[in-house]
């Protein structure tokens, strides 16, 4: 790379010394370049260069974050975006630190015989203003945190299920192939054995056999923290039920024995957290999900829980500085603009998929993250859809909470199988907080929302009425999935939900549930959901046998 940032095989990376170097080091390749010869340690510009700079390489952790590895039968995906990956990290090197991010048209990792002169001139003016460090500090090695859900996506009952033994032996075979240190997360598939463990607390034996980390941790528990390079503190959190789960078995819960050891993790540091988890945490502002996860109540960590223990991940963003949070289980395109979330002075991270079968968008995606001393974090994709190309996403500066976009969103997103999100704002046309002689209806596809008198909040938007988190306004669930032809009325002081059919007058009065809330839990745990399917099954056999 140039000016201290070049990507090349055949030179090592290099800073410039001066403001005389980097003047001269400048035309030399705009020369190089005007000539076609490009910049190359054979050349005689570059050899008198190379005995006036010195080796750089920033306190910088790498990491790289793969999301649901749900591996498959036919491997040759998987073992192709490993390669990806491989040819990623040899030839990428470490981010510098700047005092500001790029601008978003100077590629820093393209060769600089690809770059015009307007661009070197660009990059200069950049490189005055934002120096590299003069003095050579070690680096960290890369390493890899997998976000969990290892086994094959569809249960056929047969070992290799996502959750047996079988898928925690294949998973640690693909994932030594790396060649890195790496320490993994469970997701909600990888608690789903259930044809060979009967609890889950001995699918999470099994599990915790297989990839028990070294780093601290308490034994015989699948939750880690680790120290790294550049000052920052991993952290790793870890789903606990299925069989057990209060409606969806695919929702992501920690315990309350995991989330207080996470506060006192986070409590003693003074390093940077950086957390790892399957799920986001409620509060997390991705604006972009699996309309599926919603609808069924597990999009988010410990989703269906009480108020305290739903909201506690985020309340403890904000008390301890955490500045990084990444995730998966949504298995949609880092190229979607609500991909990557800022709240709290934190950057959540969706992270996408790997496999041909798992992906939802035909997006197939690693993330691979630059930890800076100082506080700099630069976030890039692996796009293994395309061949293994690598992209720059964005940049953050933690220490401003600062994030600046590289890498433009996707210029056909579509809109086939997840949902966009929407954050109440003051300005929507319909906002109210009810005053008791106060009666709002939403306009046919108005943006509304409401707080009800008991504290709910409901909201229309995208044809559809939502229920928020009334501290976070995360979307909890969808109370309505269609109001084409409805009308939204809230009525009596703000505790009578109303849908009126516009054409006939009919309505209907919306009852809230036995918790009090509104939105639909359409999907009940998978244990009791297969016990009624036996009884069925029974049922029809003994019938089918007396007739």
């Amino acid at each position: 790379r140039i000016l201290g940032v070049r990507k090349s095989t055949d030179m090592p990376r290099i800073i410039i010394s001066s403001p005389l170097i980097l003047i001269l080091s400048t035309l030399t390749l705009i020369l190089s370049t005007r000539r076609g010869d490009g910049f190359s340690t054979s050349s005689p510009f570059s050899s008198s260069l190379l005995r006036r700079v010195h080796l750089h390489a920033a306190t910088t952790t790498r990491v790289v974050v793969l999301g649901d590895l749900h591996m498959e039968d036919d491997m040759s995906t998987h073992l192709s975006a490993r390669s990806d990956i491989a040819r990623a990290l040899s030839s990428l090197p470490l981010s510098s630190s700047a005092s500001t991010p790029p601008p978003p048209n100077l590629d820093l990792d393209a060769p600089c015989g690809t770059l015009t002169a307007e661009q070197l001139s660009e990059l200069l003016s950049y490189r005055v203003s934002n120096p590299l460090p003069e003095s050579p500090v070690p680096s960290a090695s890369p390493r890899l945190v997998s976000l969990g859900d290892l086994g094959r996506k569809d249960i056929r009952h047969e070992p290799g299920d996502a959750g047996t033994t079988l898928s925690f032996e294949l998973a640690k075979e693909y994932l030594g192939g790396f060649g890195l240190p790496y320490d993994v997360i469970t997701g909600n598939h990888d608690l789903e054995g259930m044809d060979e463990f009967s609890t889950d607390g001995e699918n999470l034996e099994a599990f915790t056999k297989f990839f028990q980390s070294d780093a601290a941790a308490p034994e015989g528990k699948p939750y880690w923290a680790r120290e790294v390079g550049g000052g920052y503190l991993l952290i790793g959190l870890s789903t606990e039920r299925f069989r057990d789960a209060r409606h969806s078995s695919h929702e992501v819960f920690l315990s309350q024995e995991q989330m207080d050891w996470f506060e006192d993790v986070l409590s003693k540091t003074t390093l940077t957290p950086i957390v790892f988890s399957h799920a986001p945490p409620l509060g997390c502002n991705l604006q972009v999900l699996q309309d599926v996860h919603l609808k069924n109540g597990c999009a988010f960590i410990n989703h269906t829980s009480d108020p305290p223990s739903s909201r506690r991940c985020i309340r403890l963003v904000e008390k301890y500085g955490v500045k990084a949070w990444f995730s998966g289980h949504f298995h949609l395109s880092h190229g979607l603009s609500g991909s990557l979330g800022l709240n709290k002075g934190c950057l959540f991270v969706q992270c996408g998929v790997m496999g041909p079968r798992s992906t939802r968008d035909g997006k197939r995606q690693t993330r691979i993250c630059d930890l800076e001393e100082g506080g700099m974090v630069t976030i890039r994709t692996v796009d293994h859809h395309e061949g293994g190309e690598v992209h720059v996403d964005a940049v953050f500066d933690s220490e401003k909470g600062e994030l600046t976009r590289i890498r433009p969103p996707d210029v056909t997103e579509g809109d086939d199988g997840f949902l966009r999100t929407y954050t109440p704002q003051d300005s929507d046309g319909c906002y109210s907080k009810l005053d008791p002689n106060t009666v709002v209806s939403s306009p046919e596809d108005a943006v509304c929302w409401w707080h009800m008198s008991d504290g709910r909040v409901l909201g229309c938007h995208d044809g559809m009425l939502l229920e928020y988190d009334e501290e976070t306004y995360s979307p909890l669930g969808v109370v309505v999935a269609d109001l084409r032809g409805k009308e939204v009325s809230i009525i009596d002081s703000g505790s009578v939900l109303v849908m009126k059919d516009r054409e006939t007058g009919e309505f209907e009065v919306v009852q809230p549930n036995d918790d009090g809330s509104y939105w639909r839990k359409f999907q009940r745990n998978k244990v009791v959901r297969l016990m009624e399917k036996e009884r069925e099954m029974r049922a029809r056999m003994y019938f089918e046998g007396t007739s």
